[in-house]
């Protein structure tokens, strides 16, 4: 399965990759930048019962800084053309 974004193929298997480094790197998801408090953060990436911050793992995946793209529909349709969940981080609550 994959997908493209900012002409680049971006595949299942690149995501869940970048997902599992992500886990190692932050056992507890909100030790980066504590991103669930941060209101700019609006949508969480939810897999395997934990969530993610959806734009900071796009830019893992494709080495694009995330000050080169917008996050919130833009980055949500590359997770579900892949087949991933995202939701409003508000609906968690």
């Amino acid at each position: 399965m994959e997908t493209t974004f900012k002409k680049q193929t971006i595949t299942r298997q690149q995501v869940l990759n970048v997902l599992a480094d992500f886990r190692k790197q932050h056992p507890d998801t909100n030790e980066y930048e504590e991103w669930l408090d941060k209101e700019s953060y609006k949508y969480v990436l939810v897999f395997d019962e934990r969530m993610y911050p959806p734009k900071h793992i796009l830019s893992q995946v494709t080495g694009i800084p995330t000050t080169e793209f917008s996050g919130g529909n833009q980055t949500n349709r590359v997770f579900e053309q892949l087949g991933f969940k995202v939701v409003l981080k508000d609906s968690l609550k």
